[in-house]
């Protein structure tokens, strides 16, 4: 089938449109979901507070916490699924998917995203092994600048037609994502994640109408390019840590090391003009992740969250991570408000403070909680 040639809207604008939306849309969702978990985390924590005479819960408080409300969700889950009892599904298959619920809350948060993300590319990759589905797939899951499809960018990197390329994307993934995971945040590192993999998509899109005759372009898919974020970004953050390829498992290499490495044979297959891999989103991924990493988290990740907070109904919550000192003269009616940094417990004193100063001195409190946990909890 003859293709025609994409116009200059379908193969420049559009594309970019989708991907500054996509990324918008991703980057708030997260900032709103990180917002709404701190909610139901300090709710579940204020129950200690009501016990303890510590101020701040400790580190194995809030693990229990967590786990306490993933256990919940499960259980809620399963409930929906006890008619399997009653048509007479057998023991053994029940007993196994207890076991699987199991070792699931046994993992910790990091790999119970990255499994996820797994499973969701496991999926895709067995839809391409069902010949019925060949057409449906060529056309929603995999991207061809010449389409005028913007979709495909981001339904592209979770797809794989062939076993080596799936395992070895689902192996980097597992290897670099996790320590990624547990420093971002779940929220932070999913919008990472999907907007390393929509940029770098976009980039090889971009580069490849530009220098590439339409009707010779190659379709592209796979993570690849969000994989290169990730390595990148754990490159940025442990520029000391020592990988090990599967080709030479005795001989630890530096990180900065091996990306400088795979970036320049990237670099070298741009110019010898190979076709095995898309180095374009390789490059780009890389450089999206040492980007965010550097300046992303600043300019990005931290003002949204503010924002969050800012528009969040249930604010005076975590006021109340504001220490106890010795009451000062005019504080005693200040109690009530729980807003940190209040002298004053007055009406009009609370609609002088403005929301933004408000928002400002939730994201410090929130910002300070994160920080001991992520050191390992209270030390003192």
């Amino acid at each position: 089938m003859t293709r025609r040639a994409p116009t200059p809207f379908q193969a420049y604008v559009k594309p970019i449109l989708f991907t500054s939306a996509a990324s918008t849309i991703v980057f708030a969702t997260a900032a709103y979901v990180w917002e709404r978990n701190q909610v139901t985390l300090m709710k579940r924590i204020q129950a200690w507070r009501s016990r303890s005479k510590d101020d701040r819960p400790s580190a194995r408080e809030f693990v229990q916490a967590q786990s306490e409300i993933l256990q919940e969700r499960w259980g809620t889950l399963l409930d929906r699924f006890r008619w399997i009892q009653d048509i007479g599904v057998p023991v053994e298959v029940q007993k196994m998917v207890f076991m699987m619920r199991q070792r699931w809350l046994e993992l910790s948060p990091g790999e119970r995203t990255v499994w996820g993300i797994i499973g969701l590319n496991s999926i895709v990759f067995a839809a391409w092994q069902v010949p019925r589905l060949q057409p449906f797939m060529h056309k929603w899951f995999m991207h061809h600048p010449a389409s005028g499809r913007s979709i495909t960018l981001l339904t592209s990197m979770f797809s794989h037609q062939h076993f080596w390329h799936f395992g070895l994307n689902m192996f980097a993934l597992h290897s670099f994502a996790v320590p990624l995971h547990d420093y971002m945040g779940r929220e932070q590192f999913l919008a990472f994640y999907l907007t390393a993999g929509i940029a770098s998509s976009l980039a090889s899109h971009l580069f490849t109408v530009t220098r590439v005759p339409w009707a010779k372009i190659i379709p592209s898919l796979g993570a690849s390019g969000a994989l290169f974020g990730c390595v990148s970004a754990t490159a940025y953050m442990y520029p000391d840590a020592s990988v090990y390829i599967i080709f030479l498992p005795f001989l630890p290499i530096k990180i900065p090391v091996a990306l400088g490495a795979m970036m320049g044979l990237d670099l070298v297959g741009i110019i010898r003009n190979w076709k095995t891999f898309d180095h374009y989103a390789h490059l780009a991924g890389a450089t999206f992740g040492l980007g965010y990493m550097h300046y992303g988290q600043d300019l990005v990740w931290s003002p949204l969250r503010r924002k969050a907070i800012e528009w969040n109904k249930d604010s005076n919550l975590f006021g109340k991570w504001t220490p106890k000192s010795s009451p000062q003269p005019e504080e005693s009616a200040s109690k009530s408000l729980n807003i940190p940094g209040a002298t004053v417990d007055t009406h009009s004193n609370r609609q002088e403070r403005s929301a933004k100063d408000y928002a400002e001195a939730r994201y410090e409190k929130i910002k300070s909680w994160w920080d001991t946990r992520r050191s390992g909890g209270n030390k003192d």
